[in-house]
């Protein structure tokens, strides 16, 4: 009897389990953290034994690396797997392609895109980027999604030109090709549409019982949210502009501590990012070298050459600095050009200050005395030193003509202690 009862609980949780459709999202770049959280996805829908995998895409593209991941984890699931282009306004765009290419369904919303899958070296800095090797990856990419088109019965001549041409269609005209399988509106409908669809996996096909599915949505953690944001290139960009102007006011202000603290933090996060995006060091090189100038034009002023310099050196920089031209892995113009002014400004007015600044009589020291206004004391000539009575002290004196006891006189040098004069009328 307790065998029996225990078949029965086991039975039930199995079905409880199986009831499920795990939704997950792809919104944004596709990168590491993004392939860390679709694969734990995917393995824990097939650990519960789901109904379904459902991916909800919203993305420019991203790594190549990353894109393989995933699209290996969809191919080995055991669990269906619906790529689905929502809400209405999304995309599907490069590594997108490829990722709904690979889903046993593709679906999309009214309203959305997909295509734009031309490849771009990526995934690690100093890749060949020459002709032949780019070349050369165009056409490894078009064997790889002709071949997961073909495995699911899509569109092959699209998908290659969607590689080669980088082109573009609406969702109704994926639909009308045979690119995507359904047209729906929202999760709801299409879980309707989905509704005892035979589904090839492996040596096996599965009918989809998807009327009383249960939604589980899986969710990114703090961790893989925090690094996926981290990998934007336009957040990368301004951790490292604002990490080396965290360094220079500590450097300029010993002992400050936060703008230092800041500083290394955001330098250390956008070395974590740059290891991964497709980065050009000489952009590197050029931002470091305009923020060099600056500084040096605040030491030093070159009469604006060296700003000038450091300007261009930065603006150069800043677009040379990612060398992708995929779409998702280059910085935002409008992040750029802002930047670059709020930089540009700072720095203006250190300079504004520091050449004020050196314009100003001393206020201290011997050279503070020079232009200050006193009295003979003892009848000076230019044979004979006298002496003056300045700033309430008594000081040796000497003049180019003869000046009697009691005159004004204004001091116009100081050399060892000893001031020089000239008759003032005040």
């Amino acid at each position: 009897m307790k065998k029996i009862f225990y078949i029965l609980i086991i039975a039930l949780f199995g079905l409880s389990m199986s009831s499920e459709v795990i939704i997950l999202e792809l919104d944004g770049n596709v990168d590491p953290p993004m392939a860390g959280y679709l694969s734990k996805g995917i393995k824990k829908a097939n650990v519960q034994n789901a109904e379904l995998i459902l991916i909800i895409i919203d993305t420019p593209g991203g790594l190549l690396t990353a894109t393989k991941d995933i699209v290996d984890d969809i191919l080995r699931s055991n669990v269906p797997v619906v790529a689905f282009v929502y809400p209405t306004g999304a995309r599907s765009a490069s590594a997108g392609v490829f990722i709904t290419m690979a889903s046993h369904v593709a679906a999309m919303a009214p309203g959305t895109r997909i295509g734009a899958a031309a490849p771009v070296a990526m995934g690690t800095p100093g890749t060949d980027t020459s002709s032949t090797m780019m070349e050369k990856i165009t056409n490894d990419a078009v064997a790889w999604i002709r071949s997961l088109a073909a495995h699911k019965s899509r569109n092959e001549v699209w998908a290659e030109d969607a590689v080669r041409k980088s082109v573009s269609i609406t969702a109704e005209e994926a639909f009308e090709l045979g690119v995507v399988e359904i047209i729906a509106k929202n999760i709801d409908e299409l879980l309707k549409d989905l509704d005892s669809l035979e589904i090839e996996i492996g040596d096996t096909v599965k009918i989809l019982d998807t009327k009383h599915l249960n939604k589980k949505r899986i969710i990114m953690s703090l961790q893989e949210k925090f690094l996926h944001n981290l990998l934007n290139p336009n957040v990368a960009y301004l951790l490292l502009m604002a990490g080396l102007l965290g360094l220079y006011l500590e450097l300029h202000n010993p002992g400050a501590v936060l703008p230092g603290v800041v500083g290394v933090i955001s330098i250390l996060g956008a070395a974590y990012a740059f290891q991964i995006l497709p980065v050009n060091y000489v952009g590197i090189l050029l931002i470091i070298a305009g923020i060099i100038m600056f500084i040096l034009e605040v030491k030093m002023p070159g009469f604006g050459l060296l700003f000038g310099g450091g300007l261009v050196s930065l603006v150069l920089g800043s677009f040379m600095l990612t060398s992708s031209n995929e779409p998702a892995l280059r910085i935002d113009l409008w992040t750029i050009l802002p930047t670059i002014l709020i930089i540009a400004l700072f720095f203006a007015f250190i300079v504004f200050k520091a050449i004020r600044t050196q314009k100003k009589r001393p206020i201290t020291g011997l050279a503070s005395i020079i232009g200050v206004i006193g009295e003979v004391e003892i009848e000076i000539s230019p044979e004979q030193k006298g002496k003056v009575f300045v700033h309430g002290e008594i000081w040796i004196a000497k003049a180019d003509s003869n000046i009697p006891k009691g005159t004004t006189v204004k001091v116009v040098d100081v050399k060892q202690m000893i001031l020089k004069v000239e008759e003032t009328k005040e």
